[in-house]
């Protein structure tokens, strides 16, 4: 359980943080973004879930990163790039809860790259699948 004063997700790269290039926040800090919601299926769960927490676009203006796609890194070293572009055209979420329930490591947390599939049938493609990243921990500009 990561507790609110933890680290929860660092985000870094050319830009970030009023030129500090790096800021690590805590969920309480994570929380504190205007939050947003999105109800869709995915291929690792069963049925449609709602999926709460802070706009890809919104972390990408709040935090000034430069670049046409994101790292979105996970506690495992997976890594996906994310093209800005997807967060622009569609409600791509970082996603802290499920169902109003905090995401743990053993459900895909502690936040999770969530495409909205169900609202936006012509994103439910591998490529796509594979940028939704889970226990996602860090944000790079590339």
């Amino acid at each position: 359980m990561v507790l609110a004063d933890d680290a929860f997700l660092t985000i870094k790269g050319d830009g970030c943080c009023n030129g500090k290039g790096q800021i690590v926040l805590t969920r309480a800090e994570f929380e504190a973004l205007p939050q947003n919601e999105v109800t869709t299926k995915t291929p690792w769960t069963e049925g449609e879930h709602t999926y709460r927490g802070v706009l890809l676009r919104d972390l990408v203006k709040t935090y000034g990163l430069k670049s046409t796609e994101v790292k979105a890194i996970a506690v495992n070293d997976y890594w996906a790039a994310v093209p800005l572009e997807d967060g622009d055209k569609y409600p791509v979420l970082v996603a802290e809860k499920q169902d109003g329930k905090v995401l743990t490591l053993r459900n895909k947390g502690p936040l999770w790259v969530i495409y909205p599939l169900s609202d936006y049938p012509e994103l439910n493609k591998e490529v796509y699948h594979s940028r939704m990243v889970w226990q996602l921990i860090g944000i790079e500009s590339k």
